[in-house]
């Protein structure tokens, strides 16, 4: 008996990036007002194992709404150097300084003359990665990372607007009346957010801070309270996310995700993509006829080599670099996912990859993923729950290709609901380009641009945490 694979009864909060134009922004008056609008202009640069992506965000400091102003995408693969090599992807892309700075600026360049603007139109840049594949330790992060900072100052953005500023006057001058500088110090927090005290426990902590201050922001537009507590995801090719508690001024870190996420489908995949260096980005879609109980025994003979749990020892966890010792000091529970031992069942995956397609035709592969990523988050959660991560109210939050795309989030939430054992369709949220849109949340954070009337910080349900902030910075919290 054939079955429509998947049932519509969930009704997803997804919010997709829709790009404004830059002129636009400033025509958008209320009635009668004709001052010129207050627009925080940020770029994150992100060196992804699968994408490098600039995405320009634009913030209305008067409503703390964020605008995509434009994306520029490239393959990481553009960047693979046979010469000077200092780390690699997790499908083994090697690149040097020279080829990610060279990637980083024509990427900056492009999307800014896509938006109408310069580089030095920019009032903030974030460089982040996930590229941590070939790391030993999780400090080595830190090359990439200047790696980065060379490409976009090739590309014209000067080191001052990298950094928090030390000064009000370190701001452009039409955004120094929005800047609680002179009552208030950026302090680490992001979000309402203070990150693991001391070392830091995976080698993407930032993807994690920025996530989580994203879906934060983004869920403004979706019409849910998506403060603290809070569990976040990110299912790029690697797996990123935190779980919060309900602190306050700030809530602290309790939980941390690492390991793989998108690699898992993409190793799916790559015995049928003929691309060297696949990713489901590459697969063409193909229509036919679906059995679910195919879909679902191909998506549980690849779960079973799948494994998703607390991280109790090792130093990486699919590939990823971890502290469990640093972990455990700051009260952290890591949850991971790995393909085996630290990508041992990789090649097992893509045998499966490869039979599926071949005996039920190429049209299955999207559906097994969306099944297959559904599995993954739902392990996760349950991991959580069962640790005692999760509060009454903790609301769930997902971005990333991994997560959101195809048919994921209406699986995932029936799931979800069913471990939950009630409909989860207005406590989860899933968002595309969080990182990004959490990169102009740290730019905020660290210019103190804050909106009281609309906080994003502080617990759901209550208001601003300013006055809080104050009497903490000054000694009496």
């Amino acid at each position: 008996m054939r079955m429509r694979i998947f049932k519509r009864r969930h009704h997803p909060r997804l919010l997709k990036a829709q790009r404004v134009s830059y002129s636009d922004l400033f025509l958008r008056f209320p009635r009668g007002d004709h001052t010129l609008k207050p627009i925080f202009i940020a770029a994150s640069v992100e060196l992804g194992n699968s994408t490098t992506k600039s995405i320009l965000t634009a913030t209305d400091l008067k409503d703390g709404k964020t605008y995509i102003l434009d994306k520029t995408v490239k393959m990481t693969r553009e960047a693979v150097s046979e010469h000077d090599s200092f780390c690699h992807t997790v499908s083994l892309v090697d690149l040097s300084e020279a080829s990610i700075g060279d990637l980083v600026k024509r990427t900056l360049q492009e999307c800014t003359k896509s938006a109408g603007i310069t580089v030095p139109d920019l009032h903030f840049v974030l460089r982040s990665t996930g590229v941590t594949a070939s790391f030993s330790k999780v400090e080595e992060v830190g090359g990439v990372i200047n790696a980065l900072a060379k490409g976009c100052m090739s590309a014209g953005m000067p080191p001052r607007k990298m950094i928090s500023p030390m000064s009000v006057e370190n701001i452009a001058p039409e955004l120094r009346n929005y800047s609680r500088m002179g009552k208030t110090f950026f302090d680490g927090a992001v979000a309402g957010n203070l990150p693991p005290p001391g070392e830091s426990v995976v080698a993407n902590e930032m993807e994690g801070e920025l996530v989580t201050a994203g879906l934060k922001e983004a869920a403004k537009w979706l019409d849910v309270d998506y403060r603290n507590p809070v569990l976040s995801l990110d299912f790029g090719t690697t797996l990123a996310g935190r779980i919060t508690d309900d602190g306050l001024p700030y809530a602290h870190v309790i939980g941390s995700f690492c390991g793989l996420a998108g690699a898992i489908p993409d190793a799916v995949v790559s015995k049928v993509v003929n691309v060297e260096h696949p990713s489901v980005l590459d697969l063409q879609k193909e229509k036919g006829r679906i059995k679910r109980e195919v879909v679902k025994e191909y998506a549980d003979n690849i779960f079973k080599l799948l494994r998703v749990e607390k991280v109790k020892s090792g130093s990486r966890v699919g590939s990823v670099p971890v502290n469990v010792g640093a972990a455990e000091r700051s009260g952290v529970v890591l949850l991971g996912v790995d393909a085996g031992d630290n990508l041992s069942e990789l090649p097992e995956i893509a045998d499966i990859g490869a039979e599926l397609a071949k005996e039920e035709g190429k049209h299955y592969l999207i559906p097994v993923i969306d099944e297959l990523s559904a599995y993954v988050v739902e392990g996760l959660v349950r991991a959580a729950k069962e640790e005692g991560l999760l509060f009454h109210n903790t609301k769930i939050g997902i971005t990333g290709r991994a997560g959101i795309t195809g048919k994921k989030p209406e699986v995932i939430l029936e799931k979800l609901s069913e471990l939950f054992g009630r409909k989860m369709d207005a406590e989860v949220i899933f968002a595309d380009d969080a990182l990004a849109r959490g990169a102009a949340v740290l730019g905020r954070c660290m210019h103190q641009f804050g909106t009281p009337k609309n906080p994003i910080g502080g617990v759901q349900g209550h208001g601003c945490v300013y006055g809080k902030r104050v009497k903490r910075q000054k000694g009496g919290i």
